[in-house]
């Protein structure tokens, strides 16, 4: 009994450690083409298989599916995509990116600001924009709220110059409770 369930602890570990696109669709899209390239010329890739990652803008439903803006950044061997947020990185984006899906991807898990990596075929432009029509979404994590933001952005406060006062020093500080003195 006891071997049993340590075999079975093994096999959910080996399962969490799964590549985060499948490899048939990994092979499939072969050699990246860069995404400054995809993003020049769609119609030239139109119909070619590729995976991309970024930071989810919005999600919006489109008939059936969903259409989901995305915020590109480039993906490391795990296909992770790299980025502000990410441990501190400082990796930029190169654009943004469509993907439509014809399944519902709901609001509530791929919030904006949500790591995805997405594997489709690229499906041309919409709104000037490249469109890949998705095959495969891999949702790696939700966004990534810092509890003590400091100095607190100004968007925070509308930019308001009779709140500025309140939000930045000596009023505001993370090392209080509640962020004040």
């Amino acid at each position: 009994m006891r071997r049993n369930l340590v075999w079975l602890a093994a096999l959910a570990i080996i399962a969490g450690c799964g590549p985060a696109i499948s490899t048939s669709l990994q092979q499939e899209a072969g050699g990246q083409v860069g995404f400054a390239e995809l993003a020049a010329h769609p119609d030239k890739y139109q119909g070619r298989p590729v995976i991309l990652g970024g930071e989810v803008m919005q999600v919006q439903p489109s008939g059936q599916g969903s259409l989901m803006p995305v915020n590109q950044f480039d993906l490391d061997n795990q296909l992770y995509p790299g980025g502000a947020g990410l441990y501190g990185g400082t990796a930029t984006s190169g654009g943004t990116f469509l993907v439509e899906s014809d399944k519902y991807l709901s609001p509530s898990q791929y919030q904006p600001r949500s790591r995805v990596t997405v594997a489709g075929v690229v499906a041309g432009q919409r709104s000037g924009l490249l469109l890949l029509q998705a095959r495969e979404i891999h949702f790696w994590e939700g966004p990534r709220w810092e509890k003590w933001y400091y100095p607190v952005p100004r968007e925070w406060y509308d930019s308001d110059p009779n709140l500025e006062k309140w939000f930045t020093s000596p009023y505001f500080s993370p090392w209080y409770p509640e962020g004040r003195r």
